[in-house]
């Protein structure tokens, strides 16, 4: 049977919030066993893993999605494998040369991190290549478990392997294993010959070449962000110190969170059915989706933005004193991404990778100059804000963009945008108000208050009602294999 999308993706992000829940509630944990130091190394660890990641396959394991006969996707995943083995291989012979470069202490621990690295770069090319098939087979609940068992594994085999190893070696080693232990739960469903064996040198080499837009624009699109994240958090240290920029990184990390959640639970979905679907259809679909998602959001930011200084004054020590500004500063650019973010899966399915490539080359140089030339003449906050409004901006431009170029239906983007405006001068006429209301429970009354009367109002007159029934119907039907596209 057809599996419906809504709750295909209530159950796929109620398995993501879980796997994240715990990581969070397991922290004190860590704090016992792993130093402040030896954690920030393993965060090293973890972004060049992402960063490796993103050359061992040239992104080519999204477009495993793509193809309607199953032996182009399974040439698809045997290129992946292959480029992702060559550069573990790389990674690994270059820690075996470590102890020629470094003495002491030094030698193990570099060439441990090298192995990990090495193993965690075939480990997160399969795992890669195992999401992409559960997303043409329809198997979201394998994609929910898998990230469950991600985070689980994770804090399961880091804290047993301090017991016997130095802190790092355990943190590193840790999350290969959760990352093998993904790729079991992704596999099982999975025939071994479904989506690896089949896969040719001609093949290969005739797959990569259809797809050559994936290596061409969405290596650079992968990188853009990260790059851009840390460029802007060293440009305000630079000119504010290390103490300005954790606040901003401490906002920016609070603000921009629910976006992987919700994009964990909605990508995967999306693209199974834009991959497969008809420009109209998708179209209104996407613009539904938006709506939907800017409505039931649009509140909790809002309250979130208003109390901001007052909620981290009451919730972090003294000398994180001043983060609410930053967190007020961001929340609107991080609430229409939150609404937004899955739309880079429209591109990948209608072959407009490369405007996704120009519109996020295009933001990280202008956000960069921006923040490079105010940094030096205005306070840190104002760079903020500086900040956030060109964001909000080109997340805008970002979603209008996506309709033109990929043919959807403007007057769905428009209605959209109506209906998002118009919960946004609800939220912050009334949440100005509610604000302004001594009792901290008082106010928690009056947002709840307000929440219910956007959405009933979204509902009952803005045409809500039907676009939820729209969304709640939709299905994701069976993979279509063995058909030229």
């Amino acid at each position: 049977m057809p599996a419906r999308a809504a709750s295909r993706a209530v159950a796929l992000g109620g398995l993501t919030a879980a796997g994240q829940l715990l990581t969070i509630g397991s922290l004190p944990w860590y704090s016992r066993y792993f130093e402040p130091s030896t954690y920030g190394q393993y965060l090293i660890f973890v972004g060049a893993a992402a960063v490796i990641g993103v050359f061992a396959g040239l992104r080519y394991d999204s477009a495993i999605v793509l193809p309607r006969n199953r032996t182009v996707a399974q040439a698809l995943t045997g290129a992946v494998l292959l480029i992702a083995v060559v550069v573990a291989a790389v990674i690994a012979g270059l820690a075996l040369v470590a102890p020629a470069l470094l003495s002491g202490a030094e030698t193990s621990v570099a060439r441990s991190f090298g192995m990990a690295l090495a193993a965690a770069t075939v480990a997160g090319a399969i795992q890669r290549c195992l999401t992409s098939w559960c997303v043409r087979e329809a198997r979201f609940i394998s994609i929910g478990v898998g990230q469950f068992a991600l985070a689980t594994a994770t804090v399961v085999a880091q804290l047993l392997l301090a017991q016997y190893l130095r802190e790092l070696p355990a943190l590193v080693w840790g999350y290969v294993a959760a990352l093998v232990a993904q790729c079991v739960c992704l596999g099982y469903p999975l025939r071994l010959s479904g989506w690896l064996w089949g896969a040719s040198w001609r093949g290969m080499r005739v797959a990569t070449s259809k797809y050559r837009r994936f290596p061409t624009y969405m290596v650079g699109y992968a990188l853009a962000s990260s790059v851009r994240d840390r460029l802007i958090q060293i440009m305000l240290g630079i000119g504010a110190g290390a103490a300005t920029v954790g606040k901003f990184g401490l906002a920016y990390r609070v603000a921009f969170a629910p976006n992987s959640l919700i994009y964990s639970a909605v990508s995967p979905i999306f693209y199974a059915i834009a991959s497969r679907g008809e420009r109209l259809s998708v179209g209104r679909m996407a613009a539904s989706l938006v709506e939907a998602m800017f409505v039931v959001l649009v509140v909790p930011y809002t309250a979130v933005a208003l109390e901001a200084p007052t909620l981290t004054d009451a919730v972090l020590s003294a000398k994180w004193y001043g983060t609410g500004p930053y967190l007020q500063a961001l929340a609107a650019p991080a609430l229409m991404l939150a609404a937004t973010c899955w739309l880079d899966r429209a591109f990948d399915s209608f072959r407009r990778q490369h405007v996704g490539f120009t519109l996020e080359a295009v933001f990280t140089a202008s956000s960069l100059a921006t923040v490079g030339v105010l940094s030096r003449l205005v306070s840190p906050l104002a760079v903020a804000w500086a900040f956030s409004a060109l964001a909000l901006a080109y997340y805008w431009i970002y979603f209008l963009t996506t309709f033109i170029t990929c043919g959807f239906p403007m007057a769905d983007f428009r209605r959209a945008c109506g209906n998002g405006l118009w919960a946004l001068m609800v939220a912050l006429a009334v949440g100005a108000l509610a604000h302004r209301v001594d009792s901290p429970g008082g106010r928690l009354v009056v947002y709840g208050l307000l929440m219910v009367a956007v959405v009933g109002g979204w509902l009952g007159w803005r045409g809500g009602a039907g676009i939820l029934r729209s969304l709640t119907r939709l299905h994701v039907g069976d993979p279509i294999a063995g058909e030229p596209r």
